[in-house]
Protein backbone atom coordinates (compact mmCIF):
# COMPACT_ATOMS: atom_id res chain seq x y z
CA UNK A 1 0.00 0.00 0.00
CA UNK A 2 1.98 2.71 -1.18
CA UNK A 3 0.78 4.85 2.26
CA UNK A 4 3.10 7.37 1.09
CA UNK A 5 -0.78 7.69 -0.37
CA UNK A 6 -1.87 7.49 3.27
CA UNK A 7 0.28 7.46 6.16
CA UNK A 8 -1.16 4.16 7.47
CA UNK A 9 -1.01 1.65 5.03
CA UNK A 10 -0.60 2.08 3.42
CA UNK A 11 -0.30 0.03 5.42
CA UNK A 12 -0.61 -5.62 9.45
CA UNK A 13 -0.59 -8.83 8.80
CA UNK A 14 -0.26 -11.78 11.45
CA UNK A 15 -1.03 -15.57 11.16
CA UNK A 16 0.87 -17.75 13.69
CA UNK A 17 2.24 -20.84 12.10
CA UNK A 18 5.65 -21.93 13.07
CA UNK A 19 7.13 -22.52 16.53
CA UNK A 20 10.76 -21.62 17.46
CA UNK A 21 13.58 -22.30 14.92
CA UNK A 22 17.46 -22.44 15.58
CA UNK A 23 19.70 -19.23 14.36
CA UNK A 24 22.78 -20.57 12.91
CA UNK A 25 25.19 -16.98 13.80
CA UNK A 26 28.11 -15.92 11.64
CA UNK A 27 30.85 -18.08 13.90
CA UNK A 28 28.65 -20.83 12.53
CA UNK A 29 28.18 -21.30 16.37
CA UNK A 30 24.10 -22.35 16.98
CA UNK A 31 22.44 -19.98 19.40
CA UNK A 32 18.36 -19.36 20.05
CA UNK A 33 16.59 -17.02 19.06
CA UNK A 34 15.05 -14.14 20.98
CA UNK A 35 11.34 -15.07 21.50
CA UNK A 36 8.77 -13.56 19.55
CA UNK A 37 5.77 -11.17 21.45
CA UNK A 38 2.55 -11.39 19.36
CA UNK A 39 1.39 -8.50 21.26
CA UNK A 40 1.04 -5.15 20.07
CA UNK A 41 2.66 -3.12 22.94
CA UNK A 42 4.49 -5.22 25.19
CA UNK A 43 8.10 -3.76 26.02
CA UNK A 44 9.94 -6.72 27.56
CA UNK A 45 13.95 -5.91 27.84
CA UNK A 46 16.33 -8.67 28.49
CA UNK A 47 18.19 -8.37 31.95
CA UNK A 48 21.37 -9.80 30.38
CA UNK A 49 23.55 -9.74 27.48
CA UNK A 50 21.50 -12.51 25.00
CA UNK A 51 23.44 -15.41 24.26
CA UNK A 52 23.35 -14.68 20.42
CA UNK A 53 25.27 -11.68 21.08
CA UNK A 54 28.26 -12.99 23.00
CA UNK A 55 28.96 -15.42 19.63
CA UNK A 56 29.25 -12.89 17.42
CA UNK A 57 31.78 -10.38 16.04
CA UNK A 58 30.24 -6.83 16.02
CA UNK A 59 29.25 -5.39 12.81
CA UNK A 60 27.61 -2.41 11.84
CA UNK A 61 24.17 -2.41 9.26
CA UNK A 62 23.28 0.17 6.82
CA UNK A 63 19.60 0.89 6.17
CA UNK A 64 17.98 3.08 3.77
CA UNK A 65 14.53 3.81 3.98
CA UNK A 66 12.24 6.47 2.45
CA UNK A 67 11.27 9.29 4.93
CA UNK A 68 11.22 12.27 6.34
CA UNK A 69 13.87 14.83 8.79
CA UNK A 70 13.63 14.41 11.78
CA UNK A 71 16.08 16.56 14.34
CA UNK A 72 16.26 13.94 17.47
CA UNK A 73 16.79 10.56 14.88
CA UNK A 74 20.52 9.68 15.80
CA UNK A 75 19.45 9.83 19.53
CA UNK A 76 16.15 7.26 19.05
CA UNK A 77 18.64 5.29 16.37
CA UNK A 78 21.35 5.40 19.35
CA UNK A 79 18.50 3.81 21.78
CA UNK A 80 17.58 1.28 18.99
CA UNK A 81 21.13 0.03 19.00
CA UNK A 82 21.69 -0.51 22.53
CA UNK A 83 18.82 -3.45 21.86
CA UNK A 84 20.56 -4.83 18.87
CA UNK A 85 23.43 -4.79 20.20
CA UNK A 86 22.94 -6.79 23.28
CA UNK A 87 20.65 -9.12 21.43
CA UNK A 88 22.85 -9.81 18.08
CA UNK A 89 25.98 -7.45 18.59
CA UNK A 90 25.14 -5.26 15.79
CA UNK A 91 24.85 -1.42 15.40
CA UNK A 92 22.04 0.22 12.63
CA UNK A 93 22.86 3.00 10.66
CA UNK A 94 19.51 4.10 9.11
CA UNK A 95 19.51 6.53 6.37
CA UNK A 96 16.39 8.06 5.55
CA UNK A 97 16.18 9.56 2.18
CA UNK A 98 14.11 12.44 0.98
CA UNK A 99 10.05 10.00 -0.18
CA UNK A 100 10.89 12.48 -3.59
CA UNK A 101 14.31 11.40 -4.17
CA UNK A 102 14.10 7.83 -3.00
CA UNK A 103 13.92 6.41 -6.21
CA UNK A 104 16.58 8.06 -8.19
CA UNK A 105 18.90 7.50 -5.16
CA UNK A 106 18.41 3.69 -4.70
CA UNK A 107 19.23 3.44 -8.44
CA UNK A 108 22.48 5.01 -8.02
CA UNK A 109 23.42 3.15 -4.63
CA UNK A 110 22.69 -0.47 -6.49
CA UNK A 111 24.43 0.92 -9.27
CA UNK A 112 27.11 2.27 -7.16
CA UNK A 113 28.47 -1.39 -5.97
CA UNK A 114 27.82 0.53 -1.93
CA UNK A 115 28.06 -1.92 0.88
CA UNK A 116 23.95 -1.74 1.93
CA UNK A 117 22.28 -4.29 3.94
CA UNK A 118 18.61 -3.45 4.42
CA UNK A 119 16.45 -1.46 1.91
CA UNK A 120 12.70 -0.69 1.49
CA UNK A 121 11.66 -1.71 -2.10
CA UNK A 122 8.25 -1.87 -3.79
CA UNK A 123 6.14 -1.67 -6.81
CA UNK A 124 5.96 1.92 -6.45
CA UNK A 125 9.92 3.42 -5.64
CA UNK A 126 12.75 1.58 -5.80
CA UNK A 127 10.91 -1.19 -8.01
CA UNK A 128 11.21 -4.30 -6.72
CA UNK A 129 11.03 -6.98 -9.85
CA UNK A 130 13.13 -4.41 -11.75
CA UNK A 131 15.80 -5.13 -9.02
CA UNK A 132 15.47 -8.51 -8.55
CA UNK A 133 15.46 -8.78 -12.51
CA UNK A 134 19.23 -6.40 -12.54
CA UNK A 135 20.89 -9.00 -9.62
CA UNK A 136 20.45 -6.43 -7.52
CA UNK A 137 19.15 -8.54 -4.45
CA UNK A 138 20.09 -11.82 -2.88
CA UNK A 139 17.84 -14.87 -2.51
CA UNK A 140 16.85 -14.85 0.78
CA UNK A 141 14.77 -18.03 0.53
CA UNK A 142 16.88 -19.95 2.89
CA UNK A 143 17.87 -17.55 5.00
CA UNK A 144 14.49 -16.42 6.04
CA UNK A 145 14.02 -19.94 7.63
CA UNK A 146 17.22 -20.04 9.16
CA UNK A 147 17.45 -16.21 10.62
CA UNK A 148 13.67 -15.54 10.32
CA UNK A 149 11.69 -17.40 12.37
CA UNK A 150 9.43 -14.36 13.66
CA UNK A 151 9.05 -13.22 10.41
CA UNK A 152 7.66 -16.16 9.38
CA UNK A 153 5.58 -16.69 12.20
CA UNK A 154 4.05 -12.82 11.45
CA UNK A 155 2.92 -13.27 7.92
CA UNK A 156 0.27 -15.63 6.47
CA UNK A 157 2.09 -18.75 4.24
CA UNK A 158 -0.24 -17.45 1.44
CA UNK A 159 1.28 -14.10 1.19
CA UNK A 160 4.88 -15.47 0.32
CA UNK A 161 4.05 -16.22 -3.05
CA UNK A 162 3.66 -12.51 -4.05
CA UNK A 163 7.36 -11.67 -3.74
CA UNK A 164 8.74 -14.72 -5.43
CA UNK A 165 10.42 -14.70 -8.46
CA UNK A 166 10.94 -17.79 -10.60
CA UNK A 167 10.32 -19.36 -6.97
CA UNK A 168 12.80 -17.80 -5.03
CA UNK A 169 12.61 -14.79 -2.79
CA UNK A 170 14.32 -11.44 -2.73
CA UNK A 171 12.10 -9.13 -0.18
CA UNK A 172 10.96 -9.45 3.37
CA UNK A 173 7.28 -8.98 3.52
CA UNK A 174 7.09 -5.76 6.12
CA UNK A 175 3.75 -7.35 7.98
CA UNK A 176 0.53 -4.80 7.58
CA UNK A 177 -2.53 -4.92 6.21
CA UNK A 178 -1.65 -6.62 3.10
CA UNK A 179 -5.26 -6.75 1.78
CA UNK A 180 -6.36 -3.94 0.38
CA UNK A 181 -10.04 -2.85 1.44
CA UNK A 182 -11.05 0.32 -0.82
CA UNK A 183 -13.04 3.02 0.59
CA UNK A 184 -13.89 6.83 1.68
CA UNK A 185 -12.53 8.97 4.47
CA UNK A 186 -15.61 11.05 5.29
CA UNK A 187 -15.36 14.33 8.00
CA UNK A 188 -18.15 13.66 10.22
CA UNK A 189 -18.77 17.64 11.00
CA UNK A 190 -19.69 17.69 7.08
CA UNK A 191 -21.92 14.51 7.25
CA UNK A 192 -24.23 15.64 9.97
CA UNK A 193 -24.59 19.35 8.68
CA UNK A 194 -25.91 18.05 5.38
CA UNK A 195 -28.12 14.91 6.66
CA UNK A 196 -25.76 12.42 4.73
CA UNK A 197 -25.85 8.49 6.26
CA UNK A 198 -22.77 6.47 5.27
CA UNK A 199 -24.43 3.03 5.65
CA UNK A 200 -26.29 3.88 2.86
CA UNK A 201 -23.36 4.81 0.56
CA UNK A 202 -22.38 1.44 -1.48
CA UNK A 203 -20.51 2.76 -4.14
CA UNK A 204 -18.82 5.96 -5.57
CA UNK A 205 -21.56 7.46 -6.95
CA UNK A 206 -24.01 7.38 -4.07
CA UNK A 207 -21.84 9.95 -2.53
CA UNK A 208 -23.06 12.52 -5.14
CA UNK A 209 -25.97 14.27 -3.64
CA UNK A 210 -23.94 14.77 -0.36
CA UNK A 211 -20.63 16.28 -2.45
CA UNK A 212 -22.69 18.63 -4.15
CA UNK A 213 -24.24 19.92 -0.80
CA UNK A 214 -20.74 20.15 0.43
CA UNK A 215 -19.76 21.96 -3.03
CA UNK A 216 -22.51 24.24 -2.72
CA UNK A 217 -22.49 25.30 1.20
CA UNK A 218 -19.05 25.32 2.10
CA UNK A 219 -16.99 27.60 -0.45
CA UNK A 220 -13.42 27.47 1.37
CA UNK A 221 -13.33 23.97 1.04
CA UNK A 222 -13.14 21.33 -1.28
CA UNK A 223 -15.85 18.67 -1.09
CA UNK A 224 -13.49 15.53 -2.93
CA UNK A 225 -9.97 15.28 -2.89
CA UNK A 226 -7.82 14.37 -5.84
CA UNK A 227 -4.87 15.28 -7.79
CA UNK A 228 -3.16 15.39 -11.03
CA UNK A 229 -0.55 12.14 -10.01
CA UNK A 230 -2.87 10.27 -7.78
CA UNK A 231 -2.99 6.26 -7.63
CA UNK A 232 -6.78 6.02 -7.88
CA UNK A 233 -6.27 2.25 -8.74
CA UNK A 234 -4.06 1.64 -5.58
CA UNK A 235 -7.19 2.64 -3.50
CA UNK A 236 -10.14 2.00 -5.29
CA UNK A 237 -9.10 -0.95 -8.16
CA UNK A 238 -10.84 -3.60 -6.40
CA UNK A 239 -14.38 -2.20 -5.82
CA UNK A 240 -14.33 -1.43 -9.66
CA UNK A 241 -13.55 -4.83 -9.95
CA UNK A 242 -10.18 -4.30 -11.52
CA UNK A 243 -6.82 -5.95 -10.54
CA UNK A 244 -4.10 -3.43 -12.04
CA UNK A 245 -0.24 -3.92 -12.25
CA UNK A 246 1.18 -0.64 -12.43
CA UNK A 247 -0.67 2.87 -13.09
CA UNK A 248 1.50 3.51 -16.39
CA UNK A 249 0.43 0.05 -17.52
CA UNK A 250 -2.69 -0.34 -19.69
CA UNK A 251 -3.29 -3.72 -18.89
CA UNK A 252 -5.25 -5.24 -15.85
CA UNK A 253 -7.56 -8.18 -15.25
CA UNK A 254 -10.61 -8.30 -14.40
CA UNK A 255 -11.38 -9.71 -11.38
CA UNK A 256 -14.39 -11.87 -11.66
CA UNK A 257 -12.54 -13.11 -14.84
CA UNK A 258 -12.36 -16.84 -14.22
CA UNK A 259 -10.07 -16.46 -17.29
CA UNK A 260 -7.96 -14.14 -16.28
CA UNK A 261 -7.77 -12.40 -19.67
CA UNK A 262 -5.38 -9.07 -19.80
CA UNK A 263 -7.45 -6.29 -21.22
CA UNK A 264 -6.88 -2.84 -22.13
CA UNK A 265 -8.26 -0.45 -18.62
CA UNK A 266 -9.44 2.31 -20.90
CA UNK A 267 -11.56 0.49 -22.80
CA UNK A 268 -13.00 -1.15 -19.61
CA UNK A 269 -16.96 -0.30 -18.64
CA UNK A 270 -15.82 -0.75 -15.13
CA UNK A 271 -13.11 2.21 -15.20
CA UNK A 272 -14.82 4.11 -18.34
CA UNK A 273 -17.52 4.50 -15.78
CA UNK A 274 -15.78 5.66 -12.87
CA UNK A 275 -14.01 8.70 -15.24
CA UNK A 276 -17.48 9.37 -15.96
CA UNK A 277 -18.20 9.72 -12.52
CA UNK A 278 -15.07 12.15 -11.89
CA UNK A 279 -16.05 14.90 -14.92
CA UNK A 280 -19.26 14.63 -13.50
CA UNK A 281 -17.87 15.77 -9.67
CA UNK A 282 -15.54 17.80 -11.57
CA UNK A 283 -18.04 19.88 -13.44
CA UNK A 284 -20.68 19.96 -10.40
CA UNK A 285 -17.60 21.77 -8.58
CA UNK A 286 -17.36 18.96 -6.19
CA UNK A 287 -13.73 18.70 -7.82
CA UNK A 288 -11.21 21.73 -7.65
CA UNK A 289 -10.45 23.24 -11.13
CA UNK A 290 -6.74 23.06 -10.89
CA UNK A 291 -6.70 19.78 -9.33
CA UNK A 292 -5.08 18.54 -12.66
CA UNK A 293 -2.13 20.12 -12.17
CA UNK A 294 -1.79 19.68 -8.30
CA UNK A 295 0.82 17.10 -7.19
CA UNK A 296 0.82 18.03 -3.49
CA UNK A 297 -2.26 18.32 -1.36
CA UNK A 298 0.00 18.08 2.67
CA UNK A 299 -0.98 21.54 3.25
CA UNK A 300 -4.53 21.64 2.36
CA UNK A 301 -5.25 18.30 3.92
CA UNK A 302 -3.43 19.24 7.15
CA UNK A 303 -5.44 22.87 6.96
CA UNK A 304 -8.33 20.78 6.67
CA UNK A 305 -9.77 21.98 3.32
CA UNK A 306 -10.60 18.04 2.12
CA UNK A 307 -13.91 17.26 3.71
CA UNK A 308 -13.65 13.67 1.61
CA UNK A 309 -11.35 11.18 0.16
CA UNK A 310 -11.05 7.72 -1.57
CA UNK A 311 -8.51 5.13 0.80
CA UNK A 312 -7.42 1.93 1.85
CA UNK A 313 -9.55 1.36 4.70
CA UNK A 314 -7.42 0.17 8.05
CA UNK A 315 -8.02 -0.24 11.63
CA UNK A 316 -5.74 2.63 12.09
CA UNK A 317 -7.00 5.29 9.50
CA UNK A 318 -9.34 7.53 11.60
CA UNK A 319 -5.99 8.08 14.24
CA UNK A 320 -3.92 8.31 11.74
CA UNK A 321 -6.36 11.05 9.71
CA UNK A 322 -8.03 12.72 12.60
CA UNK A 323 -5.85 15.80 11.89
CA UNK A 324 -6.98 16.00 8.01
CA UNK A 325 -10.26 14.63 7.89
CA UNK A 326 -11.64 14.84 11.61
CA UNK A 327 -10.87 18.40 13.08
CA UNK A 328 -8.14 16.42 15.14
CA UNK A 329 -10.88 13.63 16.58
CA UNK A 330 -10.65 10.13 15.18
CA UNK A 331 -14.20 9.94 16.40
CA UNK A 332 -14.82 12.07 13.59
CA UNK A 333 -13.43 10.48 11.31
CA UNK A 334 -16.50 8.13 9.11
CA UNK A 335 -15.27 5.96 6.49
CA UNK A 336 -17.31 3.83 4.33
CA UNK A 337 -16.63 0.39 2.96
CA UNK A 338 -17.01 -0.45 -0.18
CA UNK A 339 -15.90 -3.96 -0.90
CA UNK A 340 -14.15 -6.77 1.37
CA UNK A 341 -10.46 -6.98 1.68
CA UNK A 342 -8.16 -7.99 -1.24
CA UNK A 343 -5.06 -9.66 -1.76
CA UNK A 344 -2.62 -9.43 -4.85
CA UNK A 345 1.06 -9.31 -5.56
CA UNK A 346 0.97 -5.84 -5.87
CA UNK A 347 -1.11 -5.12 -2.33
CA UNK A 348 1.82 -7.17 -0.68
CA UNK A 349 4.90 -6.06 -2.83
CA UNK A 350 3.67 -2.46 -2.05
CA UNK A 351 5.88 -2.49 1.40
CA UNK A 352 9.13 -5.62 0.91
CA UNK A 353 12.78 -4.86 2.31
CA UNK A 354 15.35 -6.31 0.31
CA UNK A 355 19.14 -6.81 1.72
CA UNK A 356 21.04 -5.99 -1.22
CA UNK A 357 23.82 -7.95 -3.20
CA UNK A 358 26.75 -5.77 -1.85
CA UNK A 359 25.70 -6.67 1.70
CA UNK A 360 29.01 -8.05 3.87
CA UNK A 361 26.59 -9.64 6.68
CA UNK A 362 23.43 -11.00 5.20
CA UNK A 363 22.97 -13.49 8.04
CA UNK A 364 22.79 -10.94 10.25
CA UNK A 365 20.60 -8.41 8.38
CA UNK A 366 18.24 -10.96 8.95
CA UNK A 367 18.95 -11.52 12.50
CA UNK A 368 17.90 -7.34 13.02
CA UNK A 369 14.83 -7.91 11.10
CA UNK A 370 13.51 -10.41 12.65
CA UNK A 371 13.87 -8.67 16.03
CA UNK A 372 11.82 -6.51 14.27
CA UNK A 373 9.06 -8.08 14.50
CA UNK A 374 9.76 -10.14 17.65
CA UNK A 375 10.93 -6.71 19.78
CA UNK A 376 8.02 -4.47 20.37
CA UNK A 377 10.09 -2.22 22.24
CA UNK A 378 12.74 -1.52 19.54
CA UNK A 379 9.80 -1.24 16.71
CA UNK A 380 8.17 1.28 18.71
CA UNK A 381 11.07 3.05 19.03
CA UNK A 382 11.73 3.62 15.33
CA UNK A 383 7.91 4.32 15.52
CA UNK A 384 7.86 6.83 17.65
CA UNK A 385 11.04 7.68 19.21
CA UNK A 386 11.82 7.70 22.75
CA UNK A 387 9.06 7.12 25.90
CA UNK A 388 8.56 10.69 27.57
CA UNK A 389 10.60 12.49 25.35
CA UNK A 390 8.67 12.17 21.83
CA UNK A 391 5.72 10.55 23.72
CA UNK A 392 3.96 9.65 26.62
CA UNK A 393 1.90 6.62 27.32
CA UNK A 394 -1.71 6.63 28.26
CA UNK A 395 -2.59 3.06 28.34
CA UNK A 396 -0.23 -0.43 28.06
CA UNK A 397 -0.52 -0.14 24.33
CA UNK A 398 -1.81 3.45 23.75
CA UNK A 399 0.05 6.62 23.48
CA UNK A 400 -0.54 10.58 22.56
CA UNK A 401 2.69 12.08 20.76
CA UNK A 402 4.02 15.16 21.78
CA UNK A 403 3.93 17.66 19.46
CA UNK A 404 7.57 18.75 17.81
CA UNK A 405 9.73 16.72 19.68
CA UNK A 406 11.98 15.88 17.12
CA UNK A 407 10.69 12.77 16.17
CA UNK A 408 7.03 11.01 15.37
CA UNK A 409 7.61 8.64 11.93
CA UNK A 410 4.78 6.98 12.01
CA UNK A 411 5.41 4.84 8.99
CA UNK A 412 5.21 1.24 10.43
CA UNK A 413 3.73 -0.43 7.04
CA UNK A 414 7.19 0.28 5.98
CA UNK A 415 9.43 -1.97 8.35
CA UNK A 416 8.70 -4.79 10.28
CA UNK A 417 5.82 -5.79 12.01
CA UNK A 418 3.10 -2.70 12.16
CA UNK A 419 0.96 -5.09 14.55
CA UNK A 420 3.59 -4.14 17.48
CA UNK A 421 2.71 -0.60 16.84
CA UNK A 422 1.17 1.40 19.80
CA UNK A 423 -2.08 2.94 18.91
CA UNK A 424 -2.69 6.55 19.43
CA UNK A 425 -6.71 7.05 19.70
CA UNK A 426 -8.80 4.61 22.09
CA UNK A 427 -10.89 4.13 19.25
CA UNK A 428 -8.20 2.22 16.85
CA UNK A 429 -8.95 -1.36 17.48
CA UNK A 430 -5.97 -3.22 18.94
CA UNK A 431 -4.10 -4.80 16.26
CA UNK A 432 -4.59 -7.98 17.43
CA UNK A 433 -6.84 -9.39 16.09
CA UNK A 434 -8.13 -6.78 14.01
CA UNK A 435 -5.59 -7.10 11.38
CA UNK A 436 -4.73 -10.23 11.23
CA UNK A 437 -8.55 -10.93 11.09
CA UNK A 438 -8.72 -8.39 7.77
CA UNK A 439 -5.84 -10.88 6.07
CA UNK A 440 -7.81 -14.11 6.92
CA UNK A 441 -10.66 -12.53 5.47
CA UNK A 442 -9.38 -10.95 2.87
CA UNK A 443 -10.34 -12.44 -0.96
CA UNK A 444 -6.95 -14.03 -3.00
CA UNK A 445 -6.38 -12.97 -6.13
CA UNK A 446 -6.29 -15.67 -9.12
CA UNK A 447 -3.40 -14.71 -9.65
CA UNK A 448 -1.62 -14.10 -6.27
CA UNK A 449 2.01 -14.19 -6.77
CA UNK A 450 2.18 -13.70 -10.59
CA UNK A 451 4.89 -10.72 -11.28
CA UNK A 452 4.81 -9.14 -14.89
CA UNK A 453 8.35 -9.16 -16.42
CA UNK A 454 8.87 -6.22 -19.01
CA UNK A 455 11.85 -6.93 -20.07
CA UNK A 456 11.05 -8.22 -23.71
CA UNK A 457 8.41 -5.26 -24.19
CA UNK A 458 10.56 -2.24 -22.32
CA UNK A 459 9.82 -0.11 -25.38
CA UNK A 460 6.09 -0.71 -25.54
CA UNK A 461 5.71 -0.23 -22.10
CA UNK A 462 7.44 3.01 -21.80
CA UNK A 463 5.64 4.31 -25.04
CA UNK A 464 2.31 3.17 -23.22
CA UNK A 465 3.18 5.13 -20.32
CA UNK A 466 3.83 8.26 -22.24
CA UNK A 467 0.85 8.32 -23.75
CA UNK A 468 -0.89 7.74 -20.62
CA UNK A 469 0.78 10.34 -18.64
CA UNK A 470 -0.61 12.67 -21.47
CA UNK A 471 -4.18 12.21 -20.44
CA UNK A 472 -3.84 10.53 -17.08
CA UNK A 473 -4.04 13.70 -14.50
CA UNK A 474 -7.22 15.50 -16.75
CA UNK A 475 -9.20 11.98 -16.97
CA UNK A 476 -9.32 11.24 -12.89
CA UNK A 477 -9.44 14.69 -12.04
CA UNK A 478 -12.30 15.19 -14.31
CA UNK A 479 -11.33 17.90 -16.40
CA UNK A 480 -11.32 16.17 -19.44
CA UNK A 481 -14.27 14.46 -21.14
CA UNK A 482 -13.64 10.68 -21.59
CA UNK A 483 -16.31 10.38 -24.31
CA UNK A 484 -13.89 12.70 -26.62
CA UNK A 485 -10.27 12.29 -24.93
CA UNK A 486 -10.40 7.90 -24.47
CA UNK A 487 -10.43 7.83 -28.22
CA UNK A 488 -7.54 9.55 -28.94
CA UNK A 489 -5.97 7.49 -26.13
CA UNK A 490 -6.66 4.51 -27.21
CA UNK A 491 -5.36 5.68 -30.71
CA UNK A 492 -1.99 5.97 -28.91
CA UNK A 493 -1.87 3.45 -27.00
CA UNK A 494 -2.34 1.10 -29.78
CA UNK A 495 0.56 2.82 -31.70
CA UNK A 496 2.70 2.62 -28.80
CA UNK A 497 2.45 -0.81 -29.17
CA UNK A 498 0.07 -1.97 -26.76
CA UNK A 499 -1.43 -5.02 -28.08
CA UNK A 500 2.19 -6.49 -27.89
CA UNK A 501 2.70 -5.58 -24.42
CA UNK A 502 -0.95 -7.00 -23.46
CA UNK A 503 0.02 -10.13 -25.51
CA UNK A 504 2.92 -10.34 -23.44
CA UNK A 505 1.21 -10.50 -20.64
CA UNK A 506 -1.36 -12.76 -21.41
CA UNK A 507 1.71 -15.51 -22.01
CA UNK A 508 3.42 -14.97 -18.92
CA UNK A 509 -0.02 -15.04 -16.86
CA UNK A 510 -0.69 -18.20 -18.57
CA UNK A 511 2.47 -19.60 -18.38
CA UNK A 512 2.17 -18.59 -14.43
CA UNK A 513 -1.15 -20.57 -14.08
CA UNK A 514 0.09 -23.87 -16.34
CA UNK A 515 3.56 -23.82 -13.52
CA UNK A 516 1.37 -23.34 -10.43
CA UNK A 517 -1.32 -25.75 -11.50
CA UNK A 518 -2.40 -28.11 -8.91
Amino acid sequence: MKTRKMKSLPLALTTILLGSMMFAGCSKTEVNPSTATPAAAEDKETAAPSAVAKKLDPVTLKWYLPQGTFSDAKAVFAEMNKITKEKINAEINIEFVDWGNYDQKMQAVLASGENVDLMFTSNWTNDYVSAVNKGAYLDITDQLKKYGPNILKQVPEKAWEAPKINGKLYGIINTQVLARTPGMLINKTYADKYGFDPSKAKKLEDLTPFLEKVAAGEKDKYAFRVKGNDDQLGYIGSALGIEYFADTNPGVLLINDNETKVVNLFETKEYVNFLKLMREWYQKGIIRKDAPTITDLDADEKAGKYITRTAVMNPDVPANQADRYGNGKPENVLTVQFAPPYMSTGSIIGTLTAIPRTSKNPERAMMFYDLMYSDAKLFNLMNYGIEGKHYKKTGEDLIETIPNSGYNVASGWEYGNMFNSYRTSPLQPKWFPAGPDMNKSAISSKVLGFSFDPSKVKSELAQCASAISEFKAGLITGSLDPDTTLPKLNEKLKKAGMDKLLAEMQTQIDAWKAANKK
